[in-house]
């Protein structure tokens, strides 16, 4: 009866709510915050394991495979964050000296340190499909997007552009930070000087 007992309570810890951001998180803190916690979910879900071992149970037993389970669902929300924060880091790092104005969505249009600035929002699935084939790798440029809805690849601005000015992969300067040249679009033929940057606005 105390085998079941403490066995209900093992299962039962793990329905109690777990304190995590509702939303994504969006600064350097945030991100260290909830890496920190699924570490302390993990080494719950180990201490859990430990404890149904001590006790008798098999490796198969429902107590420890949910504990394993556990385990692993933090350890890859966790890899997935912390990947986001290395993002985050590296962004904030790679900066230039552009003190003009700067592309909003409400602007519309601006004068970046490279021209004339527009911004469009599509599925960037094929895009990055095509940077992938060339070379640039998920580790080195994972796709993901911005606190302020930029699009990035690694650490750089997703832009089209003329790919006879700026070829694909061309790093270029936008007044939303260093921009690689991923994609292009009618307005290139219009203005070849002109960057088409990639938001989710």
């Amino acid at each position: 009866m105390k085998k079941i007992i403490i066995s209900t309570l093992l299962l039962f810890s793990f329905i109690l709510p777990f304190n995590v951001f509702a939303t994504e998180p969006t600064t350097i803190e945030e991100h260290e915050s909830l890496i920190n916690q699924f570490e302390e979910r993990k080494n719950y879900a180990h201490q859990m394991a430990e404890a149904a071992r001590a006790l008798g149970y098999a490796e198969d037993h429902t107590i420890i495979a949910t504990a394993q389970s556990e385990w692993w669902a933090a350890h890859n929300a966790q890899t997935d964050i912390q990947k986001k924060l290395d993002n985050l880091k590296a962004s904030e790092a790679v900066t230039f000296s552009w003190t003009g104005s700067k592309l909003t969505k409400s602007k519309g249009v601006n004068y970046g340190p490279s021209g004339k600035e527009t911004y469009y929002n599509l599925p960037m699935g094929g895009v990055v499909r095509i940077m992938r084939n060339r070379g640039f790798s998920e580790t080195e440029y994972p796709y993901w997007v911005r606190q302020d809805g930029v699009k990035m690849l690694g650490n750089y601005v997703m832009c089209a552009a003329n790919l006879s000015v700026h070829p694909r992969g061309s790093i270029v300067q936008t007044s939303l930070g260093l921009g690689i040249v991923c994609d292009t679009g009618g307005f290139a033929k219009r203005n070849i000087y002109q960057l088409d940057i990639a938001t989710a606005w």
